[in-house]
C-alpha cells in the first residue's frame, strides 16, 4: 500500500505542476495577460510557502519539491501578469 501511496503521490505532483505550464506558456506565446487574476496567483504563492513550511516540517521532500515548483510557476506568472497585463 506504501508503494501504491507514493505512486499516487508523484502522478497529482506531476499533474498539479503540469497543470499551471499551459497558462504560463499561453502568456509567454500570446504577450498578453489580461484575462489571468493576479490576486489568485499571489493566493498561490503563500499557498505553496506554506505548504513547503509543513513538508519541511513533517520531512516530505516530495511534497515539499512540488510546491516549491508550483510557486516558482506562480511567482513567473505573476510577474508576467504585472509585465504583459496590468495588476487588475
Amino acid at each position: 500500500m506504501e508503494n501504491l501511496a507514493t505512486v499516487v503521490g508523484a502522478v497529482a505532483g506531476v499533474l498539479s505542476v503540469a497543470a499551471f505550464v499551459p497558462q504560463a506558456w499561453r502568456i509567454i506565446r500570446r504577450r498578453s495577460a489580461g484575462d489571468v487574476s493576479l490576486a489568485m496567483y499571489l493566493t498561490l504563492i503563500a499557498a505553496s510557502l506554506l505548504w513547503m513550511f509543513y513538508a519541511w516540517v513533517l520531512g516530505s521532500m516530495p511534497l515539499f519539491f512540488t510546491n516549491l515548483v508550483i510557486g516558482a510557476i506562480a511567482v513567473l506568472i505573476s510577474l508576467l501578469k504585472i509585465r504583459h497585463g496590468g495588476t487588475s
